[in-house]
């Protein structure tokens, strides 16, 4: 696989959970080159994140306070 940063190669990593420093359900790619670590929960969230969202106000206002 290849690294989404730096295009380079990206591994299969299973590591240990950093706050606890227990074996935790970790599975991942960590990149070679760059270090950048994905898992599901980043890929995830990145899909979420890079969703168009909806305006909360849809009309825009202009300078006279009026709705256009």
């Amino acid at each position: 696989m290849n690294c989404l940063r730096c295009n380079g190669l990206a591994v299969s990593d299973d590591s240990f959970a950093v706050q606890t420093g227990s074996p935790a359900d970790f599975h991942g790619w960590r990149c070679v080159n760059c270090g950048m670590i994905v898992d599901d929960v980043i890929r995830d969230n990145r899909r979420v994140t890079s969703q168009p969202r909806r305006a909360a106000h849809p009309e825009r206002r202009r300078y006279g306070g009026q709705a256009a």
